[in-house]
């Protein structure tokens, strides 16, 4: 007798649990995360930097739920151990971002620097791209998908270009103690950029492997 459900194998291996969504949920939250932090540094709103550590706290959220549902998934879109990877880097980038906000308080500085400015506008430009990376890659897009995380981990040579000129032009002023204060905030920039390209990377390896 034919069965009159041909579909059902196929079915019960179907992942119930839609990690792609997730995985996209967690990049936007960082990337609000960095647009809250750009935005401070341009306007210096106090609630600003509250609303990084917010933001950082549901991305958190997030990345706890994805970690529970991997436990108690028996299927996954792709290598699980991949998701978890993911995730787990996202999660580096907001820190960061909520690092680098609680250096600027602690050292008291005023956020309107025109160097750090343009890191923060690369950063969000960076987790902007993958964003659009996860999204295309949930749609089987995967030329599109590499393309994006492509174009993320340029954010952090393009960061790195920023950087080194804030660096040549700090070090032409004679103030020692600012000198050692902006350093530590600059570097911080560094480190989430850093962070955007460990994810792009990762991507770049996932999207190998399942298309």
């Amino acid at each position: 007798m034919a069965d009159k459900n041909p579909g059902w194998f196929s079915k019960v291996f179907e992942p119930q649990t839609d990690f792609y969504k997730i995985l996209i949920d967690q990049a936007t939250m960082t990337l609000h995360g960095l647009e809250a932090l750009e935005c401070w540094i341009n306007d210096g709103a106090d609630e600003r930097c509250q609303t990084v550590r917010d933001f950082e706290s549901k991305a958190d959220e997030i990345k706890l739920d994805l970690q529970k549902r991997l436990v108690d998934s028996f299927v996954t879109p792709f290598d699980r151990e991949d998701i978890y990877d993911l995730s787990t880097r996202l999660d580096e980038i907001i820190n960061s971002a909520k690092g680098t906000a609680r250096e600027i308080e602690a050292f008291t500085m005023n956020p309107e620097d025109a160097y750090m400015t343009e890191m923060a506008r690369t950063l969000v430009e960076g987790a902007r791209c993958l964003v659009n990376s996860f999204t295309t890659l949930r749609e089987k897009n995967f030329s599109e998908a590499e393309v994006q995380a492509s174009l993320a981990r340029k954010s952090e040579n393009r960061l790195s270009k920023v950087y080194r000129q804030a660096m040549r032009e700090l070090f032409s002023i004679n103030d020692l103690k600012k000198i050692m204060r902006t350093v530590e905030v600059y570097r911080s920039f560094v480190v989430a950029a850093e962070h955007i390209d460990r994810v792009g990377a990762k991507l770049q390896h996932v999207i190998v492997k399942i298309s």
